[in-house]
């Protein structure tokens, strides 16, 4: 992951759960986006964070009127397009990321509400990484990447939790370092739960895939 850091970066943020603005305030600040983009009502979020994206995109069904016409008269470029569509809004958010050369993509307020948003959201990070970019979701204490044939560090803290889920098919040859319940070139079954709740032993754990996708996601519960 550390790679990526010197990248374009982009920032979504959707129209999903936000609880705790100062601390979502915080980590947005903190990684310096080049790119920020109000996915429709993502756009009410960023308006209660103070941050003004570059782009807001989508059918504008669920932005509030006043965050419409504040950033619209503070410049920020609207991508308005028909309810009617193939693409969800946030795909299309996704596009116009690539487009501008982002190779990290961050999402924010994918989670929480109605659990088919939330699937889409979360498979939306095999289409990000077909466009030759990294992606992850973010909240207040989740972290969730996809992880195909390769290896990734995670960083976080002792006692976070770590679950890893196959995706797709099985997922074999997997090593787990750092972690409470290790593993070494196992392979894991697609649809059993195996890797659910693991713990960190340290700040830092390792996770490598010889064949297959994972997902993955990472929740501090003292968050």
């Amino acid at each position: 992951m550390d790679r990526f850091y010197t990248a374009k970066k982009a920032c979504l943020v959707l129209n999903g759960v936000i609880t705790d603005y100062n601390k979502v305030s915080t980590i947005l600040n903190d990684m310096k986006y080049d790119i920020i983009i109000g996915v429709d009502g993502g756009c009410n979020h960023l308006d209660k964070l103070n941050i003004v994206p570059n782009h807001m995109v989508g059918d504008m069904d669920s932005i509030d009127k006043e965050v419409l016409d504040k950033f619209i008269n503070l410049g920020v470029n609207k991508k308005k397009y028909p309810e009617k569509k193939n693409e969800t809004d946030t795909e299309l958010a996704v596009l116009l990321a690539c487009e501008e050369g982002a190779v990290l993509i961050d999402i924010y307020g994918a989670l929480g509400g109605r659990i088919d948003h939330e699937i889409a959201n979360v498979l939306l990070l095999k289409y990000i990484a077909k466009q030759n970019a990294y992606s992850r979701i973010l909240s207040e204490n989740e972290e969730i990447y996809l992880l195909e044939n390769d290896e990734l560090t995670i960083r976080g803290k002792k006692g976070n939790i770590v679950s890893t889920i196959p995706v797709g098919g099985n997922a074999n040859g997997v090593t787990l370092c750092g972690l409470e319940y290790p593993l070494n070139e196992f392979d894991m079954e697609y649809s059993r739960p195996r890797g659910i709740s693991n713990t960190m032993l340290e700040d830092v754990c390792h996770i490598n895939v010889r064949d297959g996708s994972l997902l993955i996601v990472k929740y501090d519960k003292d968050a």
